[in-house]
């Protein structure tokens, strides 16, 4: 017994010898070596690239950075079209002093994809430059203009401007008569849902270079699920009622997380439990104070669409929470970065639920005396007594 549990501690040593103490799979710094004696050995064909790299996770400002590099492509005419399908080029330690061709495929949007082949002299030693500074990066001037065209592009696209209005007049049917009216707000409540959940997988799908006709099929196919969606939920009520909160809770939570670069809350495992733990708060208050929360709910759903709509005109990068949030896609590099505008988009939010909540209040309880649903018809007073 006493050798067999000198056995197994003399084990565990080496174990805690191999994966605690000395690191593994760490790749060790590349020390500056000579050419052969003929630098023809050395001096051979840079290897094609992989057509199935994908570029690694950045920091924001590496994001950032390459918004400027891709907008130098698409718009300074420096890109040329051709068949090479490749995001980046990594470094070759092993040549120096020679160089290395790489090839920068941007797409562009539209379906124009452009590539950009530059030749690079390698140094000595490679070294990957990290930005280790504050979480908080300034993004102004130029930086701030690449970040608004990855997000919109060149203009007011007609896409963006559909969209936009289409999402502002449904927010002024939820913030004027979402309360007033049953079967067309659980519709339109339906239709958001479903398209919101198409788009989400239409978006983390995507291929790398976009879909053929992109514009058109986010915005078909997310209109013609959404419109099944509302089907559903205008004739099967009595259970999709309480999705009426599920989405002004996810609205809402990601409105919470909006207020900070990046996101307030860093974790995606924890953005997720926070939005649906939202959600279903939301959805349990329609059940325990209906009257109340479907005008709330209805109130702060109008308002947040109509905001969301409307940035598609003023271009302030008040969608980018819900795309970094919710769009994952390996070959997306969205980022969410905040400035004044952004802010005043959120307090809007803010003061438009507030001005509807009153409105709606005054209007169905108030002076209707309305219930949610329900047509209360007050019964005539009695008949007085025959003498």
């Amino acid at each position: 017994m006493r050798l067999l549990a000198i056995f197994l501690l003399a084990l565990a040593s080496v174990c805690v010898q191999g994966y605690v103490i000395a690191p593994t799979g760490r790749p060790s710094r590349s020390e500056p070596t000579s050419l052969a004696a003929n630098p023809a050995d050395q001096a051979k064909p840079t290897t094609p690239p992989n057509m199935n790299h994908v570029l690694r996770k950045r920091t924001l400002q590496q994001t950032l950075s390459l918004y400027d590099q891709w907008h130098s492509i698409c718009d300074g005419g420096n890109g040329n079209n051709n068949d090479i399908q490749q995001a980046d080029a990594t470094f070759n330690p092993s040549i120096n002093m020679l160089w290395q061709t790489v090839t920068t495929t941007v797409n562009c949007g539209n379906g124009n994809v452009k590539t950009m082949t530059t030749t690079v002299t390698s140094v000595a030693t490679a070294t990957e430059t990290v930005y280790s500074g504050p979480v908080t990066y300034e993004c102004t001037g130029q930086c701030w203009s690449d970040y608004l065209w990855y997000t919109y592009g060149d203009g007011i696209s007609v896409a963006q401007a559909f969209t936009g209005i289409v999402l502002m007049i449904i927010a002024l049917y939820f913030a004027i008569f979402g309360y007033r009216f049953f079967r067309p707000t659980l519709a339109l409540i339906g239709f958001i849902f479903f398209a919101e959940m198409t788009w989400i997988g239409l978006a983390n799908n995507e291929p790398q270079f976009g879909y053929t006709n992109a514009a058109i099929i986010y915005i078909c196919v997310s209109m013609g699920i959404g419109v099944i969606g509302a089907i559903l939920f205008a004739f099967m009520h009595a259970f999709f009622l309480y999705f009426i909160g599920v989405v002004a809770g996810i609205f809402f939570a990601i409105f919470l997380m909006s207020w900070k670069e990046s996101l307030v809350i860093q974790v995606q495992v924890a953005r997720i439990c926070f939005t649906v733990g939202m959600g279903v708060v939301w959805g349990g208050t329609i059940y325990l104070l209906e009257l109340y929360s479907v005008i709330v709910a209805t109130s702060f759903i109008g308002a947040y669409l109509f905001i969301m709509g409307l940035d598609f005109f003023a271009h302030t990068a008040f969608v980018n929470s819900w795309r970094f949030f919710l769009d994952t896609n390996k070959y997306h590099y969205n980022a969410y970065v905040i400035n004044m505008q952004t802010y005043i988009m959120l307090a809007f939010v803010i003061v438009l639920t507030l001005i509807s909540i009153g409105w709606q209040y005054y209007w169905n309880i108030m002076k209707l005396n309305r219930r949610f649903g329900v047509n209360v018809i007050p019964q005539p007073p009695p008949p007085p007594p025959e003498k």
